[in-house]
């Protein structure tokens, strides 16, 4: 399976859409700001609302930076906010227990993949299960996977972390099974964009479950050691080169460092494109582990036996402020 986490950025020209998914957890708003800019849809769980209005409310954007949907039973997300969000006539709140959230957006990502941001009546669907005319207002031949980027899924209490990695991996799974069905079914739009992959974003990486065979993870803009630095700018240079020589910063969208974490079993892991790779190495938590592991190609491998946790670090222009 193929990884192109540098696609949120807009770096690499895609225009394959994705959702953008806020928690009830404290937002990486550096990282926000640049992928709402390529999200399609976005997408809060309840008291992720809060976080995006206070966000917002903090840089005078709240009513410009909007959601698309809130999806929960609704019981976190306090009442100005949301008497603030339908005023705007946004967003299109969707009641649901708190049980039924991952179920739904589950649903959201057989949808179309490309969620218009204005004029679309998303259906209100009841407690258990979709309505009839939402399951068929859609002609299967359009239907497509869509991939998930979720945030503030690493914040806080050290249990709460280890939850969000459960779900995460539970989440996955379910992806994987939709994707199986997608794949059967000569009728559904093959199209890359529909992939289903899901990404946690924290406040300093970007996370996500690969899992067994080879899976290629692409890594272009990555500040890497072993990468020679830009050379300082002649004075006699035009000021837009000198801008860009003077803050390399400005042009990398990851660290150099990752990990590879093994999440529900040992693995057998055979690397390529880091700086100490491994060929049929044994893995697993009490034994060996994959940490702080460096990046030396702008496409690296990982070829594993089991589901692992793979972690890249963000630029530290894009770390969530402290």
């Amino acid at each position: 399976m193929e990884w192109d986490p540098s696609r949120f950025f807009g770096a690499s020209g895609s225009s394959s859409p994705y959702a953008l998914l806020i928690l009830h957890q404290p937002i990486n708003e550096k990282a926000f700001d640049v992928f709402r800019k390529h999200a399609s849809f976005i997408i809060c769980a309840d008291g992720g609302a809060n976080r995006l209005y206070d966000m917002t409310k903090a840089v005078g954007t709240e009513s410009k930076h909007l959601p698309d949907v809130v999806m929960g039973d609704l019981d976190s997300i306090r009442p100005a906010v949301r008497e603030h969000y339908e005023k705007l006539g946004r967003p299109r709140s969707v009641l649901y227990r708190f049980h039924q959230v991952f179920k739904v957006h589950q649903r959201a990502c057989r949808r179309d993949h490309c969620f218009p941001r204005e004029g679309d009546n998303l259906a209100k669907l009841d407690s258990e299960k979709a309505p009839e005319s939402e399951s068929t207002s859609v002609a299967q031949s359009e239907q497509a996977l869509l991939d998930t980027v979720i945030m503030g899924g690493l914040g806080g209490r050290v249990d709460q972390a280890f939850s969000q990695v459960h779900h995460l991996y539970m989440m996955t799974e379910t992806q994987r099974a939709i994707r199986r069905d997608a794949n059967s079914s000569a009728s559904l739009d093959n199209r890359p964009s529909a992939g289903g992959k899901l990404y946690l974003l924290s406040e300093e990486s970007i996370t996500f479950i690969i899992h067994e065979g080879k899976n290629t993870i692409y890594t272009p803009a990555t500040n890497r050691a072993d990468l020679a630095r830009l050379p300082t700018p002649k004075p006699d240079e035009s000021p837009s080169k000198k801008s860009k020589v003077d803050d390399p910063e400005e042009e990398y969208l990851f660290e150099e460092n990752i990990g590879i974490i093994p999440i529900t079993a040992p693995a057998i892991l055979t690397t390529r494109g880091f700086e100490w790779d491994v060929e049929n190495w044994h893995s697993e938590i009490g034994g060996q582990l994959s940490t702080s592991n460096h990046i030396r190609a702008d496409k690296v491998e990982v070829e594993t036996s089991t589901p692992v946790l793979f972690t890249l670090e963000l630029a530290e222009r894009l770390k969530r402020r402290s």
